[in-house]
């Protein structure tokens, strides 16, 4: 887990409302998360007990987002960004518990170096529309970038709508690694979803 110094946030104004992302895992609303990994959005997941779930999120490096009352906004460097007003800073919220509710997520499972795997991110269906998936990937685009030693981040998707969205906010490509010689692999595990495909899945709906 990322040491309490090295936790994000970013802040956003988008018709009024004020929207925050961080990576502060004491933030995180895991009722929120459950109902999310409970939901047909995250089509990928299953339900995890709340001690497998506490694992997941201290193994990970978490971009919650979070819509949030006027008196919960952080303080920080001010940018217009497309006509919203955006803060960036280290400070924490105040008074979270009553202040946010968690309506999106991303997680990156990473040693923090080299390598991320990004996975389990949604925004909620009454948020969607707003460019705020859009704006989770440049978050975390922005921490990764960071990392000098970075290999590669990958990510599983479906549909040619997300995919455009990864390759535009964080410089995702189709895999190609035949050219190089290389195979992808996999071992399927009993907590997989995802039934095999049969060129008929839907588009992604989950940002």
């Amino acid at each position: 887990m990322p040491h309490i110094d090295s936790y994000r946030t970013w802040s956003r104004q988008v018709h009024g409302q004020t929207y925050t992302i961080s990576t502060d895992p004491r933030l995180i609303q895991y009722d929120a998360l459950d109902a999310a990994f409970r939901s047909d959005m995250l089509y990928w997941a299953q339900p995890l007990s709340p001690e497998l779930m506490q694992r997941c999120v201290e193994q990970s490096l978490c971009f919650a987002l979070y819509v949030v009352d006027n008196d919960g906004r952080i303080k920080g460097e001010q940018n217009d960004v497309h006509g919203n007003t955006e803060t960036k800073g280290t400070e924490t919220l105040q008074d979270p518990e009553s202040k946010i509710q968690m309506v999106g997520f991303a997680r990156l499972i990473t040693d923090h170096v080299t390598f991320g795997y990004l996975t389990d991110v949604y925004v909620l269906s009454e948020h969607q529309g707003r460019g705020l998936g859009r704006w989770m990937m440049q978050c975390l685009n922005e921490v990764v970038s960071e990392w000098p030693m970075l290999r590669r981040c990958i990510l599983f998707t479906r549909g040619e709508t997300a995919a455009r969205m990864y390759r535009k906010t964080i410089g995702m490509m189709e895999w190609d690694g035949q050219k190089a010689g290389l195979i992808f692999m996999e071992r399927p595990g009993p907590g997989k979803r995802i039934p095999q495909g049969d060129g008929t899945e839907k588009e992604d709906k989950s940002v």
